[in-house]
């Protein structure tokens, strides 16, 4: 009986103590796939987030916040400068305006709760005859009382897909999007705007004493955006008599290491009549927890490969200890050091091998919820991210809370690649070996006298 069989077929003598080192191996090697697959899972999410969340810079005119304070809106200059300033690869410019009832004949789809009612009391929008019912009047006594009516946004932009524009979820419901670099009176109109209007593709309404055709319906499943007009910037710039006029600019820089460069460039250039802020801090608050997941996954792979090596390793110090005998026979009839260690790490591949196929198996199974575990558990934990406040009014969005950070989190996919699977075998492979060494070494020092002698 060669090496190879000798030693497959020790691995079998004994079934019960085999198998709970089998176990326990497998256990360890599936902990190791699930570990490698979170780890490599939340690299990517961290590769993504430094490609489009870290290289955002938002530029907005000085003291105009959302659709109230004062300024003046961008310049088609102030555009040109921000558009050839070095490491800028794209931009979308927006101009927001309100439509009141002498601007349109829409109404709105928001009721106006005690709060809107406070917030537009200011609004010229007209007066209605009511009859107080609260005893505060005789019977058929009636009193004069505003009328307040909530506007719609209208939004004017290069691109109606971005986020700056609509929170980035704009899905269109019916009808085609518009050609927005250019200037035909043709808008996108929110689903609620729409119900409420009794309006569809390819119907009109009025603004700004111009007819307007709908050329789609869009939700975004927000009902203040599902409340708004979207249109080509240049449509509503010239509809508002503002020639070049951009209230905000979301731009994209080429690296995310480039951004800090690019916001001192535009603050220099652009000077007091600009706010200019970027996403980085953001960015880098979800990456370093991202990065905090991706650290206890590589503790986890290192823990679970050094306990799966002590199991290996001390079952085979124990079976060496267990077979001095045998090993001293052997040698006394002519075996080499060699043949008889060969054996030995034949079994503790065997071993090895067997607890491998099945904690590979297990690691397929796990590695998807443990991914999602860890994601989850380090979502819940309080982060400045999550209280993070969109600035109202880029696009028609005002007061849209968000947290960036769960939203990272929830977006973490794990994929189990041919690389990670053959990680896991490489470490398997290595953990067989290295649970090999000592037994090895002891193996080598039996001396077939002493050991018949004593024994």
């Amino acid at each position: 009986m060669n090496v190879v069989s000798r030693g497959i077929k020790n691995a079998t003598r004994s079934p019960l103590r085999n198998g709970a080192i089998v176990l326990m191996l497998a256990i360890s090697i599936g902990l190791v796939l699930s570990m490698l697959v979170a780890r490599s899972s939340v690299r990517t999410k961290i590769n993504d987030v430094m490609a489009s969340a870290g290289t955002k810079v938002t530029i907005n005119a000085a003291g105009i916040n959302g659709f109230a304070g004062g300024g003046n809106p961008l310049t088609a200059a102030n555009v040109t400068t921000i558009k050839d300033t070095a490491h800028v690869s794209s931009i979308t410019s927006t101009l927001t305006d309100q439509l009141g009832t002498s601007d349109t004949n829409l109404v709105s789809s928001i009721d106006l709760g005690s709060f809107g009612a406070r917030q537009n009391r200011f609004f010229d929008s007209g007066s209605t005859t009511i009859t107080p019912s609260d005893g505060s009047a005789p019977s058929g006594d009636t009193t004069t009382r505003p009328e307040i009516k909530p506007r719609i946004s209208v939004t004017g932009t290069t691109n109606p897909n971005s986020s700056s524009v609509n929170g980035g979820s704009l899905t269109i419901s019916s009808g085609k999007t518009i050609d927005a670099t250019g200037s035909d009176l043709v808008a996108l109109v929110g689903k609620n705007l729409a119900t409420k209007n009794n309006l569809s593709t390819g119907s009109t309404f009025t603004a700004y004493g111009k007819t307007i055709t709908v050329s789609g319906i869009y939700s975004t499943g927000n009902t203040f955006t599902d409340n708004g007009v979207i249109m080509p910037l240049a449509t509503l710039q010239s509809l508002t008599s503002q020639p070049g006029a951009v209230t905000s600019i979301a731009a994209t820089i080429d690296s995310s290491a480039n951004v800090d460069s690019t916001v001192a460039a535009l603050k220099k250039s652009l000077g007091d009549s600009v706010d200019v802020t970027s996403d980085a801090a953001q960015a880098e608050t979800s990456v370093s927890a991202l990065q905090g997941i991706a650290s206890l996954s590589l503790a986890g792979v290192i823990g679970a490969a050094i306990a799966a090596t002590t199991i290996i390793l001390l079952a085979m110090v124990i079976v060496v200890r267990e077979r001095r005998r045998e090993i001293g026979v052997l040698k006394a009839i002519g075996g080499s050091n060699l043949k008889v260690v060969g054996q030995f790490v034949v079994e503790s591949l065997t071993i090895t091998i067997t607890a491998a196929i099945v904690g590979l198996a297990l690691g397929i199974l796990v590695s998807g919820p443990m991914t999602n575990a860890l994601a989850d558990s380090s979502s819940s934990r309080p982060s400045s991210a999550t209280t993070t406040m969109m600035r109202p009014g880029a696009g028609g969005g005002f007061g849209r809370g968000f947290s960036q950070l769960r939203t990272n989190f929830s977006n973490i996919t794990a994929s189990l690649t041919p690389q990670i699977f053959l990680s896991a075998v490489g470490i398997t492979l290595g953990v067989a070996i290295l649970g090999s060494l000592l037994p090895a070494w002891l193996i080598a020092r039996v001396r077939p006298a002493e050991v018949l002698r004593t024994e």
